[in-house]
């Protein structure tokens, strides 16, 4: 078990990405970094499409900005209150608050050059 809870914990800090819902949600948003959030769902023909851009961005942007997975099936307040209608959908927040949403399948680059483009120039 302590190993599994090590490697678990490596690659968090190496994809700096974990998949969240609906517990942990609102701490994950208030991180000090800029955090993007893809909202997902297995079942989902164009979640699938997006996920290899994603996974890509993850490694361009490095500890640069935080990227999260939430599966929709595991339901919540945060479908709601962003009105996440359409899947998948991604959502920009800076301190907490959303500042840009997407739900385009976009380029691992374009992915990368939206969240760098708030990212803090000394970072």
């Amino acid at each position: 078990m302590k190993k599994f809870l090590t490697v678990l914990l490596l690659s968090v800090l190496v994809l700096n990405a974990y998949p969240i819902g609906p517990k942990n949600f609102n701490k994950a948003i208030h991180s000090k970094r800029v955090v993007l959030v893809k909202f997902w769902a297995k079942w989902c023909a164009m979640c699938s499409l997006l996920n290899p851009n994603f996974q890509q961005a993850k490694k361009i942007i490095g500890k640069k900005a935080l990227l999260l997975e939430y599966n929709v099936d595991l339901g919540g307040y945060p479908l709601k209150k962003y009105q996440i209608t359409t899947l998948p959908t991604m959502i920009l927040f800076e301190n907490g608050k959303p500042v840009e949403k997407n739900s385009s399948i976009l380029s691992a680059k374009d992915i990368a050059d939206w969240v760098l483009g708030y990212v803090p120039v000394n970072e």
